[in-house]
């Protein structure tokens, strides 16, 4: 059996996947259904099978409390996704199980396991989010080589894809939950991320939801109906809702025939009306292109292309904004796969170095095989693929370390006290480059008491990017405690170190320089809103025994 890798884009609302086949040519999977993307919904249908997909997203209309739509929103944020048979699920769980579903159906087509991959993510998104879609890779049963960022995966594919010369693009990526604007400078086997902004909370169900509101709004109007939509006909509206904008791309006008509490009404709404009532948001995405152009420009880049991707880019409006505002007629790459294509790219690169650094490293006695933790990790890479990333056109076999460089999407910082009043120290900076796949800051602090006994260590996530800011528990990212002798004085030196990984997790350091003791954490979301590891094994193993169609 030929041995693949695979990179996933687990969307909000549609997911994709893909892998690199002999011919080096990116290659999507179809689902069961004959389709190239399967709808990122789960309905529990019993304690023992869920349902992904098409059939999901239609159950969620005749069975809307055990179905959940969307849950790549929660990633990161919560800890509950749905209750059903009296049991809580997180989203990395519901998340889990959509994976699942791509990797089974792709293994069935191609009659290969689908086991080592990369999953993106927003590249907005933070340190908790990625955590806990790392996670929900494990719950699957994969393993998770990386997670990289949505807009890096699709810029690496038009790489791969075209010979060029060297220029700066934007990756201008409207998604179904989420909004990215990365800008790159891309040229042939090279990709250095400049900048990136967005938001995590704004994607076509935006659009949808307005659509929703104006029909439900006219449904109103002309039966009288009192607008309380019960659960059942709040879903079939989203379902019309959102069939209604796909066909607003292509059409003038289209009709939508509604129904509720035994009223029936024919509402029918033109794309210049769409575009009416979704012009705010629109301007939300044009304001995070404008900010990531400014920091852009700063540094002295100016664009040159602008890349769409994600499938809400298909909507007219989208490409009228970008020309009218920037005068650059933008590029369209394959919305709803290219992400993916790109992520096998990556996946396949990322799994060769894995190889070769593994196999190093035991053939020079610098690993311990007798530790059970290091031999696991070295057994995960022990099969070349089947494919090389020689046979790529635009990488030639370079290292993916060598090829992609990216910047920090996040800003990190430690809650110190200056004169006496508590701050956020910056340590990483959001926008700076990780030339060697992460970037490590070093910076020695004060115990605050005599006879202190703990140091806690208070790290926030942010967007600002000065040395200082005004405390903001909004942007609490996690806490951990350093024990201290309890015989210091004040001032005692506490020396702390911020190491930003390629994939946008933090881990932190603290060490108590009077006696050399060292704490050493991964830094996960406070509220109980990432799983702990223990937490993540559970969950995988409870998850083998469901069955997923």
């Amino acid at each position: 059996m030929a041995k693949y890798v695979f990179g996933i884009d687990l969307g909000t609302t549609y997911s994709c996947i893909a892998y690199v086949d002999e011919t080096g040519r990116a290659t999507v999977v179809n689902n069961q259904e004959g389709t190239n993307t399967t709808p990122s919904v789960v309905n529990f249908a019993s304690p023992s099978q869920v349902v992904v997909g098409q059939v999901a997203k239609e159950n969620a209309v005749i069975d809307p409390q055990n179905t959940v739509a969307l849950v790549k929103t929660l990633m990161g944020k919560s800890n509950f996704a749905i209750n059903y048979n009296g049991e809580d699920k997180s989203p990395e769980e519901v998340s889990a199980y959509i994976l699942r579903k791509l990797a089974e159906d792709a293994s069935k087509l191609i009659d290969s396991e689908v086991k080592d991959v990369v999953i993106t993510c927003p590249a907005y998104f933070g340190t908790a989010e990625r955590t806990a879609t790392k996670n929900a890779g494990e719950i699957a049963g994969l393993n998770v080589i990386e997670i990289i960022s949505e807009p890096t995966a699709a810029a690496l594919y038009y790489g791969c894809a075209k010979e060029q010369g060297e220029k700066t693009i934007l990756v201008y990526d409207l998604g179904g939950g989420t909004f990215d604007v990365t800008i790159m400078r891309i040229g042939a086997g090279k990709i250095e991320v400049i900048c990136s902004d967005g938001n995590h909370e704004l994607g076509g169900k935006n659009w949808d939801d307005a659509v929703m509101q104006y029909l439900a709004g006219e449904f109103c109007s002309e039966t009288d109906f009192d607008g309380d939509f019960d659960e059942y006909a709040q879903q079939d509206l989203r379902l019309k809702a959102e069939k209604a904008k796909q066909q607003l791309s292509s059409r003038e006008e289209v009709p939508v025939m509604l129904d509720a509490a035994g009223l029936r009404a024919r509402i029918s709404i033109s794309r210049t009306t769409f575009d009416e009532i979704t012009q705010t948001l629109l301007n939300e995405s044009i304001e995070k292109t404008d900010a990531a152009i400014a920091v852009a420009e700063s540094k002295g880049y100016k664009i040159d292309e602008i890349l769409l991707v994600g499938g809400s880019t298909r909507m007219p409006q989208v490409t009228k904004a970008l020309v009218e505002k920037y005068g650059i007629e933008p590029k369209i790459l394959e919305p709803d796969e290219a992400v993916a294509k790109g992520a096998a790219i990556y996946a396949l690169g990322a799994y060769e170095l894995k190889v070769e650094e593994w196999k190093e490293k035991v053939e020079s006695g610098e690993v311990d095989m007798n530790d059970e933790t290091v031999k696991e990790e070295v057994e995960k890479y022990q099969e070349e693929a089947a494919v090389s990333t020689v046979a790529i056109p635009g990488l030639r076999g370079q290292k993916m370390s060598e090829v992609v460089t990216v910047a920090t999407t996040k800003s990190y910082a430690l809650k110190v006290l200056v004169e006496g009043i508590e701050k956020c120290c910056n340590m990483i900076i959001k926008n700076v480059q990780m030339e060697n796949g992460s970037v490590s800051v070093t910076k020695q602090f004060g115990t605050a008491d005599d006879n202190q006994e703990t140091a806690e260590l208070v790290v926030y996530e942010s967007d600002f990017d000065s040395e200082y800011y005004d405390v903001d528990e909004d942007f609490t990212l996690g806490t951990c405690s350093l024990e201290l002798p309890g015989n210091l004085p004040a001032g005692a030196p506490i020396q702390v170190t911020f190491t930003l990984n390629n994939e946008g997790i933090l881990e932190v350091t603290g060490r108590d320089m009077t006696t050399n003791k060292e704490i050493h954490a991964t830094m996960q979301a406070t509220a109980g809103t990432t799983m702990s590891k223990e937490d993540v094994a559970v969950a995988k193993a409870k998850s083998k025994n469901i069955a997923v169609e």
